[in-house]
Order: C-alpha cells, then sequence, then structure tokens
C-alpha cells in the first residue's frame, strides 16, 4: 500500500471515529474531491458506523458484519486507490460492531473530539478562538478548529468567506487551511474568500502581514497591507497585486462605496452583497458611472436610489430583477 493511501485510511478512519484534525479534514476533502467514488465510499463506510452504533445504543444483536460488507461491495466500485485499502477500514468499522456500550460512549463521544466545527447561517457569525483570535463568517462558510491549540502552532481550516482578527503570538504561527493553499500569519487581520464553488481563492490583508501558498506547488508569496493574492484553482497560478476593491468587506460591514464606478460593476457587488439575482437586457446601455454609498439598506432601497439617479428601469419575476432601461 502506498504511503499516501495509508495517510488517507488513517484520516478516514479517524473521520468516522470523530477524531480528525483541521489538517486531515482539508487533505480528506481534496481526495473526496478526486472523484464521486471517493464520496460515495466514505459515505457508505459511515452508513455501517451509524448501524453499529444504533443498534449499541438499542442494546441490539450485532449486525452480520460479512452481509454487510457483500452490501457494501455489491453497490460501491471505488477507484484502485479505494479498493487497495478498503479492507483494512472496514476492518475497524468491524470491530466497532463488537465494543460494548460503554466503549461506544468513550469511543464515539463528541468529548473525545479536539475539533469543533462551525457552519454560518448567515453573514457576521463571530467566532472567538483559545487564543482569543477573532473569525467572523459570511454566510455558508465552515471553519473547523481545535477546542485546544498545538504547542508549536495554530492551525485551522476555512471552506468559504471569512475575516480574520488574529491574536499576535511569535512562537506559535496562526495557519489557515485551504482547499488548495495555506494562509500563513503571527498576527493581523485579513479576508479570505474560499468559496467552493468560485474559480479562485483570493487573500486581502488589513493589517500586518500573511504567508499564502499555493500547497500543490510549494509556491509563496508574502502579502502586506492593502495587497490582495490570488490563487486560479485550475491552473493553480498565484498572483500578488493591489486590492482595489475598496467593497471587499462589505458582506461583513454592510457598507458599499461607489465612486464614479461603471454599472455594471455595481450591479455585480450588488448581487454578491444582497445574494441577489440582478441582469441587464439584451439591449440596455450598461455605459453609467455610479457615485454614491449605501450603508446596512435594503435591496429594495438600493435600487430605489439607483432608479431615482440613473433613470434606470426594472422589472421583477419573483426574485430575478431584470433592469430594462438606465439613463446613460
Amino acid at each position: 500500500m502506498k504511503a499516501q493511501e495509508r495517510h488517507i485510511e488513517s484520516i478516514i478512519t479517524r473521520k468516522v471515529s470523530g477524531e480528525v484534525t483541521a489538517e486531515e479534514q482539508v487533505t480528506l476533502d481534496l481526495w473526496l474531491r478526486e472523484s464521486k467514488e471517493n464520496a460515495k465510499y466514505l459515505k457508505d463506510l459511515q452508513r455501517i458506523y451509524s448501524q453499529a452504533n444504533k443498534q449499541q445504543l438499542e442494546k441490539a444483536a450485532p449486525i452480520d458484519v460479512n452481509l454487510e460488507w457483500n452490501k457494501f461491495k455489491n453497490t460501491v466500485q471505488p477507484k484502485a486507490s479505494v479498493t487497495l485499502f478498503k479492507s483494512n477500514l472496514f476492518k475497524v468499522a468491524a470491530s466497532t460492531v463488537l465494543i460494548t456500550t460503554l466503549g461506544y460512549f468513550l469511543w464515539f463521544s463528541p468529548f473525545r473530539s479536539n475539533n469543533v466545527e462551525i457552519i454560518a447561517q448567515t453573514w457576521g457569525d463571530a467566532v472567538t478562538l483559545p487564543d482569543k483570535s477573532i473569525i467572523t463568517l459570511n454566510k455558508g462558510a465552515v471553519l473547523v478548529y481545535p477546542k485546544t491549540f498545538t504547542d508549536d502552532n495554530r492551525t485551522v481550516s476555512l471552506t468559504g468567506e471569512a475575516f480574520f482578527e488574529i491574536t499576535r503570538n511569535e512562537t506559535k504561527p496562526f495557519i489557515v487551511n485551504l482547499s488548495q493553499s495555506t494562509v500563513k500569519v503571527l498576527g493581523t487581520s485579513f479576508n479570505i474568500n474560499a468559496n467552493d464553488n468560485n474559480k479562485k481563492i483570493e487573500v486581502v490583508v488589513n493589517t500586518g502581514k500573511v504567508k499564502f501558498t499555493n500547497s500543490a506547488l510549494d509556491q509563496s508569496i508574502i502579502l502586506t497591507k492593502g495587497e490582495k493574492g490570488t490563487l486560479i484553482k485550475n491552473t493553480d497560478m498565484l498572483t500578488q497585486t493591489f486590492n482595489n476593491d475598496i467593497n471587499v468587506l462589505a458582506w461583513k460591514t454592510r457598507k458599499i462605496i461607489f465612486n464614479d464606478t461603471e454599472l455594471d460593476k455595481v450591479i455585480k457587488t450588488i448581487n454578491r452583497l444582497y445574494e441577489a439575482q440582478v441582469s441587464f437586457s439584451t439591449d440596455t446601455d450598461k455605459n453609467c458611472n455610479v457615485t454614491v454609498s449605501f450603508e446596512n439598506q435594503s435591496l429594495e432601497a438600493v435600487l430605489s436610489v439607483l432608479k431615482l439617479t440613473l433613470g434606470l428601469e426594472y422589472k421583477k419575476s419573483g426574485d430575478v430583477i431584470e433592469i430594462t432601461k438606465t439613463g446613460c
């Protein structure tokens, strides 16, 4: 068995037992994205664990391990990398069936896991970490962090968008694991946009400096205040530029500023902030420039102001808004 396969095997074992670390979760996420077979394999293995756990709680007779394994083989046709270690993993699952009720609670109790997972239900959810660092999450962001940091580092994992305000500690660097990259700091504030459905990962530094690394190529850049690092996912291209988007933190501050900004860019910012579906009809002139600011205002209020200042007309169909005329 290859070292990489053994590593994945050990991670999956800890995943189903609730002991996976933040770093391991990132590795597992990458493996799951490689194929639908990988994802289905993990799901089916977790199903077997779930059945074992349920029966331990209900003090029912143990499941027929051979029967379950045959069902598993008939429904899953994983890649070779999965096939190589599936039997060892199932041995772990099968042994779980035989544990006592007391053993079940000792092994599967959530108190055994050192990790906390937060899924932001709305924008602005703030999390205070064990070191007093504060992370503010945008809606849908997923943050995984340990209840207690290790002696030599502070590591978390993120999917989605979040703003980090990190307590400085020169002896214990702060590391953010992303799907294809990492961010390493001592103490600073910065914004990360690492949504799965985006083609790129962006890091914008507000104060201090951070090290942004492309994990695939082991390529790094150092970003300072006002700079933006961008990783293009499909090409592994890592670039460093000055951040010219003054609304990068609008999702957090709920304040958007437009200074002689093209109407097309204005609408894109509005769509991003309000999760709206505003578009232009095919023959609508977009050559308008807008100078205006909004703070904690509703989408309807924003559109009303644009309507008055630009002679803009639009029609609504459910959640879809189509701009049909502008006064440009």
